[in-house]
Formats: C-alpha cells, sequence, structure tokens
C-alpha cells in the first residue's frame, strides 16, 4: 500500500516545474487541501505559465476543523512565524487528523512551525520524499535537500524553547 503525502503549495509547483509531480503520484497517494490548490493555479518553467495539473489519482481535502486553523494560527503569531493559507491549512490538518498521512514541505516557515507545534515526526522533505520514490537526480532546489529541512527542524525546537508557555 502507498504512503500518504500532503503537499504544500511550493513543493506542488515544484513538482510540476521539474517534471516530478507524476513520479510523486506514482509512489504515493498525494493529498492537497483545497487552499492549496486555490493559491497555486499556474507555475512556470522557462519563461511560460502553465496550468497545474492535477490528475484523478490526488485527493483533495475539503474542509478543515475551524478549531484547528485558530491553533495554527494562535501557535504561529506565539512563535513569531508568517505561516501562507495554504500551508496553514495543511499543517492544521496534519494536527487534527488521525490518519497516517506525512507533510512534504520546503516552506521555512512552515518547517519551523511544524517542528514548534511539535509534529516533526509527521513531516518529510522533498528530497527525502523523491529519494523514496526512488528518484536520485541532483536537480533540486537548495529548499528541497533534507540538510535544509533539519536545520529548520532545529530552529524550530529552539523557537518552541523559547517561546512555549510550557506549564
Amino acid at each position: 500500500m502507498r504512503k500518504s503525502l500532503l503537499l504544500d503549495a511550493d513543493v506542488l509547483i515544484d513538482l510540476h516545474s521539474l517534471g516530478l509531480f507524476q513520479w510523486i503520484c506514482k509512489s504515493y497517494h498525494v493529498h492537497l487541501t483545497r487552499k492549496v490548490l486555490e493559491e497555486v493555479p499556474f507555475y512556470k518553467k522557462q519563461g511560460a505559465k502553465y496550468k497545474i495539473d492535477i490528475s484523478a489519482d490526488v485527493t483533495i481535502i475539503e474542509s478543515i476543523g475551524i478549531e484547528s486553523l485558530g491553533k495554527v494560527q494562535n501557535e504561529a503569531k506565539e512563535a513569531r512565524l508568517g505561516i501562507d493559507p495554504g500551508e496553514s491549512a495543511s499543517i492544521a490538518y496534519i494536527d487534527e487528523t488521525d490518519k497516517e498521512i506525512t507533510f512534504c514541505t520546503c516552506d521555512k516557515a512552515a518547517i519551523k512551525l511544524i517542528s514548534y507545534m511539535n509534529l516533526e515526526e509527521r513531516s518529510i522533505s522533498v528530497e527525502t520524499a523523491l529519494r523514496n520514490a526512488g528518484y536520485r537526480e541532483k536537480n533540486l532546489y537548495p529548499r528541497h535537500l533534507e540538510k535544509s529541512f533539519k536545520e529548520c527542524i532545529k530552529e524550530g525546537k529552539a523557537l518552541r524553547i523559547q517561546f512555549k508557555r510550557l506549564v
């Protein structure tokens, strides 16, 4: 059985521009929040604009609890991180669901917030997701690398120590 992977907007755009979206779809059951789809109707490649191609095997998450969204916004504010609506919705979904799904992001603020909220075990770098799918090319962007991901996780943990109100 394929593992489930929740993509953020940056990853969706980058996978399309690198021609790797179908590769990911063959290896994972891909999920996207409705908010992510609204954020990224197009991607650019070699100066041209292309429509995001969502294949039929992608699951769209239509509803996310208001309480979960509020929690993510409050946690982001507490950690002093600016989070886009798509990432906020994705993190809220990861936080509220009991389904086995992993959040794949390359947004530094989102990665830090995941760590701040102690959800890093439910997240993955783009590089690791692709490597687990058998992709071995070296054409990834620096923000996709596991090294960058781990640095942000570390920074999120530091923010958690600094700002979290532990009572």
